[in-house]
C-alpha cells in the first residue's frame, strides 16, 4: 500500500470529487481511481458508495475508520518529514513559556553555548496552552511549559520537571500582612493583580476563587511579574503568583495558600509521543533535565 493512496483517499472524501482531487494533486482522474481500487483490495472491503439522489460519497463502516487513521497517518507523516528534515539541517526548535524563561532560561543559555550549539536552537516564548498546540502540531520539536496535570493531551511524552507552588503576594503594609495565619478566603476581600491568560496563574487564580462560590476582585491584568510587584508594594492591590516568579527584592511579604486544593501543576519538558530523543533532540533534553536538577539541588541546600 502506497502511503500517497491515503492522501488521494482523504482529500476524495473531502472534495466529494474525482475531478477536482486529481486536479488537487496534478494527476489524472484514473490515477485517484486506481489508489481507491488498491485500497480496497488490500482491506478486503468497500469503503464507500455514491448516495443515488445527491451523488454525494457516503462511507461505509471501513471507509470512516479508515478515513480516521488516515488522518493520523498522514499527520504522523509529515511530523516525521519535518523531524528528519530538521536532524538534515541539526536545528530544533524549542518552545517557552514566559514565566518559566525569565527563571530559567539564562542557565539553559550557558550549557547550550558551551557545548556549541546556540546557532542550531531556535527558541520562542509563548503561552502554556499555545506551546501545547505547537508540539502536536509540528511546528514545535520541544517545549518547556507549565500545565495542569489533567490538560496534558495522551499524543504527548511528558517529562515532569519540577513542580508549580502559588502564594498571595502581598507589601507589609496591607492588612493581611498583619494577620498570623491568613486564607485564601480573607484574600479575595481585597483586589488582587494577577498574571494575564499567557500564564497558568489567571486558571489556578479563578479556579480557586470558584472554591469558594467567591467573585474575584481583579484590579488588574498583566503579562510582567514585575509590574505585579510594583502594584503590589504601593499597597494597590494583592499578588498572586508562582514560586517561579519571585519579586525582585525582598520588601514583599509572600502568603502560602493552605485553605483550598491548589490543582496539581507542574513545568513540564513536552514533545510528540512518537518523536525520538537522538542527536540534537536528546542533547537539548538532556541539557533541559540538568538545568532543572541543578536549581533543585540549590534550593534544597
Amino acid at each position: 500500500m502506497n502511503i500517497k493512496d491515503l492522501y488521494y483517499f482523504q482529500r476524495l472524501i473531502s472534495t466529494q470529487s474525482y475531478t477536482q482531487t486529481a486536479a488537487d494533486f496534478h494527476v489524472s482522474q484514473p490515477t485517484i481511481s486506481q489508489a481507491i481500487k488498491r485500497l480496497e483490495r488490500h482491506f478486503q472491503t468497500t469503503l464507500f458508495f455514491r448516495q443515488a439522489k445527491t451523488k454525494a460519497l457516503v462511507l461505509t463502516p471501513s471507509g470512516q475508520q479508515l478515513l480516521l487513521a488516515s488522518n493520523d497517518i498522514i499527520s504522523n507523516w509529515q511530523h516525521v518529514n519535518e523531524s528528519i528534515g530538521h536532524l538534515r539541517q541539526h536545528t530544533l526548535r524549542l518552545g517557552v513559556e514566559p514565566a518559566v524563561g525569565e527563571h530559567y532560561l539564562p542557565a539553559l543559555t550557558k550549557p547550550i553555548i558551551a557545548q556549541d550549539l546556540l546557532s542550531s536552537v531556535h527558541t520562542v516564548e509563548m503561552g502554556a496552552n499555545q506551546l501545547v498546540k505547537q508540539v502536536l502540531g509540528g511546528q514545535l520539536d520541544l517545549a518547556i511549559s507549565g500545565n495542569l496535570d489533567q490538560t496534558l493531551d495522551e499524543r504527548l511524552a511528558v517529562t515532569p520537571l519540577r513542580p508549580f507552588k502559588f502564594k498571595i503576594l502581598a507589601s507589609p503594609r496591607h492588612p493581611l500582612a498583619q494577620v498570623e495565619h491568613p486564607t485564601f478566603k480573607e484574600a479575595l476581600k481585597s483586589p488582587f493583580v494577577i498574571l494575564n491568560a499567557t500564564y497558568l496563574n489567571k486558571l489556578v487564580f479563578h479556579q480557586l476563587a470558584e472554591q469558594l462560590s467567591i467573585e474575584p476582585q481583579v484590579l488588574f491584568e498583566s503579562d510582567n511579574s514585575t509590574l505585579i510587584s510594583g502594584l503590589v508594594r504601593e499597597n494597590l492591590a494583592l499578588g498572586f503568583i508562582s514560586d517561579i516568579a519571585t519579586p525582585p527584592d525582598d520588601d514583599l511579604i509572600e502568603i502560602p495558600i493552605e485553605d483550598v486544593q491548589v490543582p496539581s501543576v507542574h513545568i513540564n519538558l513536552i514533545r510528540r509521543a512518537h518523536q525520538f530523543p537522538i542527536g540534537l533532540f536528546k542533547q537539548i533534553m538532556d541539557i533541559v533535565e540538568q538545568t532543572f536538577n541543578d536549581d533543585a539541588a540549590q534550593v534544597k541546600d
